[in-house]
C-alpha cells in the first residue's frame, strides 16, 4: 500500500510525457523537432520532396506568409524546388495534380536545376492553367524571381502580346521590339530597362493603378487598368503569341491579388529568406 502513491506518480508522469509528445508531432532533425504546417505537408506529399533543407524552406515560407496575412492573397505559388519537371510543377496553395489546381504543365525541354527552371527556346514554357478572367482587373499581381543576370528584352510571365488587354511581364523590356510591361493594358510612357535582372519582380494592379516593383521597390507606375480579359492562361517562361523570351531562370512565381507597396516589401523579405535557406538568394 505504501508504494501506491509512488506508482500513481509514475503513471501520471508517463501520461504527461505522452500527452506532450502528441502535442508536438513532427519530424526529428538532429536535436530539434519540426512542426510542419499542414499546407507544407500537403506539398511535400505531392512533390515527394524529402530533403530537410527544402522542407524547412517551404515550411518557413508558408508560415511567414500566413503570419503576415499574405497567404490568402495568392491563388498560385510555385516555389520551383527539386530540380525536375515533376517537382517544379506544383502549386503550393493547392498541390493536387489537376489543371483545376493550377499545377504547371511543362512544354518543350526547359532546363531544370536545383536553382530553378529556365525556358531557353520558343518551345519551352509552363502552362499554369490559371486564366486571367479568374482575376480582378483592379486587384491582381504576378511575380517572377529571376536567378539570371542578362539584358534580353523578353517576356517572363503573362498571357498574350496580341490579345487585348495585355497581361505580360518582361523584366527587361524594349519598346522598339514591342516588348513591354503591362497588366490589364496599363502602360508606362517610357521603356524600362533595369540594371539588375535578378531577384523578385512584381506587377501589381491595386487601387486604380498598376505598379512595377523590383526587389521590393516601386520603379514604375503604369496608370489605370482596364476592365477586360484575354481569357487565356498565364504562362511562365514564354507567352503564347510572342517569341521574345527573357530566358531567365525562375526560382519562384506567383499569381494572386493586388499588393500594396508595404505588402510587396514584406513579400520580398519573405521570399529572400526562402531563397537564402535554399542557397539561391540574389
Amino acid at each position: 500500500m505504501k508504494n501506491i502513491p509512488k506508482l500513481l506518480s509514475v503513471v501520471c508522469l508517463a501520461l504527461f510525457f505522452l500527452s506532450c509528445q502528441k502535442d508536438h508531432t513532427g519530424i526529428s532533425d538532429g536535436s530539434n523537432v519540426i512542426n510542419y504546417d499542414t499546407a507544407a505537408t500537403n506539398f511535400f506529399n505531392s512533390t515527394q520532396i524529402t530533403d530537410t533543407t527544402m522542407k524547412r524552406a517551404i515550411n518557413d515560407l508558408v508560415v511567414q506568409l500566413k503570419k503576415d496575412s499574405l497567404w490568402n492573397k495568392f491563388l498560385a505559388i510555385y516555389p520551383m524546388v527539386g530540380g525536375t519537371a515533376s517537382s517544379t510543377k506544383w502549386n503550393l496553395k493547392d498541390p493536387r495534380d489537376l489543371d483545376a489546381a493550377y499545377r504547371i504543365s511543362w512544354n518543350g525541354t526547359p532546363v531544370f536545376k536545383a536553382t530553378g527552371v529556365t525556358c531557353s527556346t520558343i518551345n519551352d514554357w509552363g502552362n499554369t492553367h490559371l486564366v486571367d478572367s479568374l482575376l480582378s482587373y483592379d486587384n491582381t499581381s504576378i511575380s517572377f524571381y529571376s536567378e539570371t543576370s542578362n539584358q534580353i528584352a523578353g517576356y517572363d510571365i503573362g498571357c498574350s502580346n496580341g490579345i487585348y488587354p495585355f497581361n505580360i511581364m518582361a523584366i527587361y523590356e524594349d519598346f522598339s521590339k514591342d516588348v513591354v510591361n503591362t497588366l490589364f493594358n496599363a502602360y508606362g510612357s517610357t521603356q524600362y530597362q533595369p540594371s539588375k535582372t535578378t531577384g523578385l519582380f512584381v506587377n501589381s494592379s491595386k487601387n486604380g493603378k498598376v505598379v512595377r516593383y523590383d526587389n521590393g521597390v516601386s520603379v514604375a507606375d503604369y496608370g489605370g487598368p482596364y476592365d477586360a480579359y484575354t481569357n487565356q492562361a498565364i504562362t511562365i517562361g514564354k507567352i503564347i503569341d510572342d517569341d521574345h523570351m527573357g530566358q531567365r531562370e525562375c526560382a519562384l512565381a506567383t499569381i494572386g491579388q493586388g499588393l500594396t507597396a508595404a505588402e510587396v516589401q514584406t513579400f520580398y523579405d519573405i521570399v529572400q529568406s526562402f531563397q537564402t535557406t535554399l542557397g539561391r538568394q540574389k
